[in-house]
């Protein structure tokens, strides 16, 4: 083998391990946009919880998986009644015990108003140290005072999307009228 031959063989194996390593971290970086290309969309499941007043008090989500069903999960808005412009903290609370196979890997709420539009209005719930899952945010005034909105929860198991809708007043009658002090 000559010295040039030698030097193109070299380079061939420099470019294919270079285009090797380029293709795996192309493949790391677009893991999630290519699965879905392959894949298509998650499943999206939507449940209907029973109705609930989230100005007045927790919330039941049954989910029911096709392994199996747990007792309800627990979402609520607090401070209650539901105030604007304050801050919110919104928790959903797992059963327990929580089968392995229900561990959310995402949770989010999406806030909008159903009256009229104030945007989206997004709050991302993390995990905490004891389980339930978290977030903070606040929904802003309505120039009509009182306005109706919609908290949809949206819970991310595996390759399924769930979905939950409630719907709640913000603020209330109760909490619009001037307190009377003695």
């Amino acid at each position: 083998m000559s010295h040039s031959e030698s030097v193109r063989a070299r380079r061939r194996l420099f470019f294919a391990v270079a285009l090797l390593g380029l293709s795996i971290v192309l493949a790391q970086v677009f893991k999630d946009p290519l699965f879905e290309l392959m894949g298509g969309q998650p499943e999206v499941t939507r449940i209907t919880p029973p109705p609930c007043d989230l100005n007045r008090q927790v919330c039941s989500l049954p989910v029911i998986t096709p392994v199996a069903s747990e007792a309800p999960w627990a979402f609520s808005i607090t401070p209650r009644p539901i105030p604007v412009s304050s801050p919110l903290t919104l928790t959903l609370a797992p059963p327990d015990p929580l089968l392995k196979t229900n561990q959310p890997t995402a949770v989010w709420v999406d806030l909008t108003g159903e009256s009229m539009d104030m945007g989206l209005i997004r709050i991302t719930l993390t995990l905490t140290p004891d389980g339930r899952w978290e977030g903070t945010g606040s929904i802003p005034v309505c120039i009509t005072g009182q306005m109706r909105w919609r908290a949809r929860l949206h819970l991310q198991l595996g390759q399924t999307l769930i979905q939950a809708d409630w719907l709640f007043s913000a603020p209330t009658p109760a909490s619009t009228q001037p307190s009377h002090q003695s």
